[in-house]
Parts: structure tokens; sequence; C-alpha cells
């Protein structure tokens, strides 16, 4: 995939343009709220330089302020900013499942690619089936986004087998990775993904999924961590909406609307390369530090595939309540993938 640095610059001066040719405006500030800590990259390499994008195509206008403190827990970043507590926040789609069902077709067990690639399908996706299901009522869609493939961790030699998968205790983060594994083994322990160091370190579980390479690094798990069993057919990703406020949208002079659209949906998707950078840089890292990187035996695949079914067929059952085709989305966010990786 080439050109991503290009289109980037171009949406950036072609929404500076859109917003002179309208002439300048009185001076709007919004306040962004997140729980990222400001070293995490989707805080410091994503949302800043949008931030930074938004007040130069604004020609100052508008001002993104970050708040130093997250103003909510993950699962109210949403309906904080539905209520007025903040201009603008992101939001995991899997700490609010029954809120963001159609965002989880990143959950559905499949193949993968990059966080670019499924960034760019995702909104794809959303514009062209979900969205019409209004899982974003009362609030402006700035863009949807997956993070980099989620991995399978474990503490000692890799775990190849329904049979070694049996006998272990796995942390997962609630909701369908908990669904998955537990389908397998009855060692499940699910909680948030900011206790695993507890569970890790103390050798309280034997394995964890459903984090990226990033995370490990993040909370301090690449030191017990021995290995990392790939499952390329079985990948998932946490996605996440970047929202704002829909009565201060409406607020915005059109000139800021057209500059701020500009820079918004795809436009955002692409800028989720630096996520890639920052996973490959997380994944250098282990395999320095040994960690024993494995493809999963096809056999062992295909038996937790049968498995993990259940994730998919619940998913799609969920889609048809909302009045979605379920299944022609998740095709369409396969091959978007796809079609992304070649340049389209």
């Amino acid at each position: 995939m080439t050109g991503l640095a290009g289109l980037l610059s171009k949406a950036v001066v072609l929404a500076a343009l859109a917003f002179q040719v309208s002439g300048a405006a009185a001076q709007t500030r919004l306040l962004l709220s997140t729980f990222f800590p400001t070293g995490h990259p989707i805080y410091s390499q994503v949302m800043q330089p949008w931030a930074a994008d938004v007040e130069k195509a604004t020609s100052g206008a508008v001002k993104i302020d970050f708040s130093p403190n997250s103003l909510a827990p993950p699962p109210g970043q949403m309906d904080l900013v539905v209520k007025g507590g903040a201009d603008l926040s992101i939001q995991i789609a899997g700490v609010v499942p029954n809120r963001l069902a159609t965002l989880l077709v990143t959950e559905v067990p499949g193949p993968t690619t990059t966080s670019v690639a499924m960034s760019v399908a995702l909104w794809r996706t959303h514009e062209k089936f979900l969205a019409a299901a209004g899982d974003h009522k009362g609030v402006k869609v700035i863009g949807v986004v997956a993070f980099p493939p989620q991995g399978f961790f474990g503490l000692g030699e890799p775990i190849v087998s329904i049979e070694q998968l049996k006998r272990v205790k796995v942390a997962t983060t609630p909701g369908n990775s908990a669904k998955a594994f537990s389908a397998v083994t009855p060692g499940v322990v699910a909680g948030p993904a900011v206790r695993y160091f507890e569970l890790v370190s103390k050798g309280m579980v034997d394995a964890y999924a459903s984090v990226t390479p990033i995370d490990v690094m993040s909370f301090n798990l690449g030191r017990y961590t021995k290995s990392w069993v790939q499952l390329a057919e079985l990948g998932t990703a946490g996605s996440f909406t970047f929202v704002m406020s829909e009565a201060k949208w409406k607020m915005l002079p059109p000139a800021a609307q057209e500059a701020i659209s500009r820079l918004s949906g795809e436009a955002f998707s692409l800028r989720m390369s630096a996520l890639d950078r920052a996973n490959d840089a997380a994944i250098q890292t282990l395999r320095e530090q040994g960690v024993s990187i494995v493809k999963a035996p096809g056999a062992f695949e295909m038996e937790l595939g049968k498995a993990f079914a259940v994730v998919e067929q619940e998913w799609l059952a969920e889609m048809s309540k909302r009045g979605v085709d379920g299944r022609a989305a998740l095709t369409f966010f396969r091959s978007e993938q796809g079609r992304v990786v070649a340049g389209k």
C-alpha cells in the first residue's frame, strides 16, 4: 500500500482551502476527553496531529483542547459527549457492546491485516451497511477505526493444540473474546486488559488474549511472555469510534464543518498507519526478548474455528435485529481490507 502520507496531506490541504474560500470566523474551542495516556500512539500520533490539522485547516477558528485527565471511565466516553461533559472523545466499542454492536464486526474471528487497512475498510463498511442501525444517535461520527490485530500470548511453550488449551487458564477481556475461549476451555479469566499485569505477573494465568503487541509492552507483560501463537484465519481487532457532540457540531459555521469533514472518515482512518508503526516496533522488541512466535497448526486452527463460530453466529443474529445485512457487511469488510492493501 503506497501513497497514504500523500493522501493524508492532500486532505489537510483541501480542508484548509475549503475554509479559506469561505472566510474566517470567531474561534471555537472544543474539549476532547480520552482515557488513553499521552504516551500512547493513538493520543500522540493520531489525535494530537488531527487536532493540529483541524486548527490549521480552519485558520485557527477551531481549536481542540485535550483534557488533562479522562472525564469518564472507558465505557462512559460516548455518553459523556452526548450529555455535554466533553465535545469530543474516542469510545471502545467492545466495552459498550449493546450500544455499538455494529462495530464489533472487527471482533468476529477471521482474516486480519493492518490497523490502517482495517480502519479504512471499517469506515467504508460503516458508511455502506452499519450507519443505518443508528448506533451513534446524539453524536457526529468523526471516524471509526480498528487497532492492530490482537494476539494469543503464552507464559510458557506455545499452546498449539485443543488438548493444551483445555488445561490452561487464559486471561481475556469480557465479551466476545471470553465467549470464544470459553467455548474451548473452562479456564477463562475475564476482565479488563489493564488487570492483565496482576494476573500474568503473579502466575494466575498461563496465557492471555485480545491485546496487541503494543499492549503487551505498555502493560509491562513482555518480560513474562514466552510465546505468541498466531491465528491467521481467526484474527480479531478492537474497534473504536471517534465522536463529536452533535449539538456542538451544528453550532460550527458551515466552513468549519466542511474543513473538519475533509479530515474525517477515511482521511482519519489513514492516520492509523501510526499504530502499525508502533505495533511493528513492539513486535521487534518481543523478538529481541526471545519470544517464540509461531503460526498455529492447521488442525488446531480448524478446531478453534468451530468453537469460535459462536461469535459470528451471535453477531449476525444481532445485526438482523438491527436491520443490518450482517453477512454482506462482514464479507464487504474483509474484501475491502484487501482492496486497501492493494491501494484501492
